[in-house]
C-alpha cells in the first residue's frame, strides 16, 4: 500500500512538472500558403538574430508532411522581440532545395516578413515581431 501512495505522488509530480514546462514554452503559430498538398514535405527554419541569421545558426528546424493547403503549425522555443522563418516545399524529398542551372529555385519557397522574388532572403526583410499572432509564409508558386 505504501509502494502504491509512493508511485502516485511520483506520477502526480511528473504530470504537473510537465504541465508547467509546457506552460513555460513559448509557442508560435505559423501558417504556410501556396502548399501543393500530398507533394513532399515542408521544411522551415527559423533564426533569431542578425548574426544567426549570416551565421546559418538555426533556432529551430521543423520537417512536416505537406498534406494541407494551407499548413498551420506551432514553432516552440523561440526567444527574442523577433525572428525569421524561411520555408520550402521538398517535393521530391531529397532533403534541399533544388535550383536550375542559374541557382534560381525550382521547388516552392518562401520566407516570413517581405522577401525580395529576386535574390535570397535577408534578416532585414524577413525579420517578424515574436508577438503571439501567426506568421504567414507564402510559398513561391
Amino acid at each position: 500500500m505504501k509502494h502504491a501512495f509512493i508511485l502516485r505522488s511520483i506520477i502526480g509530480k511528473s504530470v504537473l512538472l510537465a504541465a508547467a514546462l509546457a506552460q513555460a514554452q513559448t509557442c508560435t503559430p505559423v501558417e504556410v500558403h501556396n502548399l501543393r498538398a500530398g507533394e513532399g514535405r515542408l521544411m522551415l527554419v527559423a533564426y533569431e538574430s542578425a548574426t544567426d541569421f549570416s551565421s546559418k545558426t538555426l533556432a529551430a528546424a521543423v520537417q512536416l508532411r505537406a498534406d494541407a493547403e494551407p499548413l498551420s503549425f506551432q514553432v516552440c522555443g523561440l526567444k527574442g522581440a523577433v525572428v525569421s522563418l524561411s520555408a520550402f516545399q521538398d517535393l521530391n524529398s531529397n532533403g534541399k532545395l533544388d535550383t536550375n542551372a542559374m541557382g534560381m529555385p525550382i521547388e516552392p519557397w518562401g520566407a516570413s516578413g517581405k522577401p525580395s522574388n529576386f535574390g535570397p532572403p535577408t534578416w532585414e526583410a524577413t525579420q517578424v515581431p515574436l508577438d503571439g499572432k501567426p506568421i504567414v509564409i507564402k510559398l513561391s508558386k
